[in-house]
């Protein structure tokens, strides 16, 4: 439940930073919020690879 809460605050975060980042170069809401969601869904998938990436060199250094 904990990590759940946690996962969510994170997309929520994402969210929101993206909405900061995207609304800089839309003029109208309809083309910020389509590009905040494409933008958040690249930023969730790279934070998976990084994370997966951190827990093999993890594996690899320190050893299971």
């Amino acid at each position: 439940m904990n990590l759940l809460f946690r996962l969510g605050v994170y997309v929520v975060v994402l969210f929101l930073i993206a909405i900061v980042v995207v609304g800089q170069h839309h003029e109208n809401a309809r083309d910020t919020l389509r590009a905040v969601v494409g933008r958040t869904g690249r930023w969730i998938v790279w934070s998976f690879v990084l994370v997966a990436v951190m827990l093999g060199l993890e594996i690899v250094c320190i050893g299971w």
